[in-house]
């Protein structure tokens, strides 16, 4: 008999629940003395940088899980930071829900504060403040839909909510709940500037499975990716075990995981690999791994590549495939019909792109600090000097694929990364 499972898909930042589905424009007024001003719009989003057989991949997924937009006893869409709900919402977002059981009065107020109003906001998406209230909503969902698993699929601060809900209903979903696996599918998350919670960098003892696509070529400001560390049940290893169930959880919201950070994934350790958890590396820039198939993986559809989208053709797939797996069911068939191996072997043979994205084919620098490699982390706290070299942590990549690496590329972290 098939699993009650419930699947939950975050948005990332300034993405609406139809994101990819409609294309998207802000209304404004063009000068602040009102008897003259005169409304306006700007194209903010529009839905043909996409590619169409995988649209914005979260979006996408939810609507062929459920058959449509709107929630569903199946699934259901988070919006992302610093946006409105939906498309035509000019001035007002949907209602937030709060109902977890045991959150916080703390939680709760806070999360109200992003529950009404107009969410449109630049500085709401450059401080990205609102992830809390939405990884409570998103838990609040999950918990609510009386499922006996939960999957979460999301992309950029949208997966690290997805992290951050795990923890929420591990920590305030009660005693019938606590426990229930989570699988969680993450699309190149990235927590942006600031502090990092524990809650973000190290995986909650729910999490059953983790899987984490990494995006080689952005090197753009506040766009580190996070790297969770894997819980106890995944590196079997007996200390991790006592740390999870001796070490209690903080006595906030933010501070619920800090004492309980187990194995750094990106450094060197003689542990086995652990189990239900993969973590890949992937030609494009931020947005391509999400569905964004631009030749420079910004948002002009004119500059649409059908090279460049075999990279969300094939993360779509990706995801379907783990959240079929997950014993998600799917009312459409996959519309990527290409099968894998064709599209790996278009991404490295049409690779000039993606080397484009990220300064070139040669990424050694005369200059220090290797600006042309991303920076990842696995760090809770603030501190740009407590990042990594992507390339450094994921090991030599094959040399029959293009992943382009500086000379002063070295030595792999402890966990086995695979090259897509």
């Amino acid at each position: 008999m098939p699993k009650n499972v419930f699947t939950v898909c975050f948005c990332g930042t300034g993405c609406s629940r139809d994101e990819g589905e409609e294309t998207r424009y802000w209304e404004y007024k063009n000068t602040l003395i009102g008897w003259l001003a005169k409304s306006d719009k700007r194209l903010i989003s529009d839905k043909d940088i996409y590619d169409k057989e995988t649209g914005y991949i979260p979006v996408r997924l939810h609507k062929e899980i459920s058959g449509e937009l709107q929630d569903t006893k199946l699934s259901a869409t988070v919006r992302g930071v610093g946006e409105n709900d939906w498309h035509h919402q000019m001035d007002a977002c949907s209602p937030l829900d709060s109902s977890l059981p045991g959150a916080p009065g703390a939680l709760r107020s806070y999360a109200r504060t992003y529950s009404e109003g107009n969410q449109r906001s630049m500085v709401g998406q450059i401080s990205g403040w609102a992830d809390a209230a939405l990884a409570l909503h998103a838990a609040s969902l999950a918990v609510a839909s009386g499922a006996e698993q939960y999957n979460f699929i999301g992309h950029s601060r949208g997966a690290v909510e997805s992290l951050m809900a795990a923890w929420f209903i591990h920590a305030y979903g009660g005693k019938a709940c606590a426990n229930i696996p989570i699988n969680i599918f993450a699309i190149d998350p990235v927590p942006g500037t600031g502090v990092w919670y524990g809650i973000q960098t190290q995986l909650a003892p729910n999490v059953a499975n983790y899987v984490g696509v990494y995006a080689w070529d952005h090197l753009d400001t506040g766009f580190s990716a996070v790297i969770p560390r894997p819980n106890a049940r995944m590196t079997q290893h007996p200390p991790h075990a006592v740390i999870e169930n001796n070490r209690g959880l903080g006595s906030s919201w933010a501070t619920l995981a800090d004492h309980r950070q187990l194995e750094d994934p990106l450094a060197r350790s003689e542990l086995a690999q652990p189990v239900g958890y993969k973590l890949y590396a992937c030609r494009g820039r931020h947005g391509t791994v999400a569905g964004n198939s631009t030749s420079d993986g910004l948002y002009v559809a004119s500059k649409v590549s059908p090279d460049v989208a075999a990279v969300p053709k094939l993360v779509y797939k990706m995801a379907r495939g783990y959240l079929t797996q997950w014993d998600t069911t799917f009312q459409t068939r996959s519309r990527v019909r290409e099968n894998v191996k064709s599209l790996r072997r278009r991404i490295h043979t049409a690779h000039t792109h993606f080397d484009t994205m990220a300064n070139g084919e040669a990424r050694t620098s005369r200059t220090v600090l290797r600006p042309s490699v991303r920076r990842v982390s696995s760090i809770h706290g603030r501190g740009s000097t407590e990042r990594y070299y992507f390339e450094d942590v994921v090991g030599t990549p094959p040399l029959n694929l293009a992943f382009p690496c500086t000379i002063e590329q070295a030595g792999g972290g402890w966990v086995d990364w695979t090259f897509l």
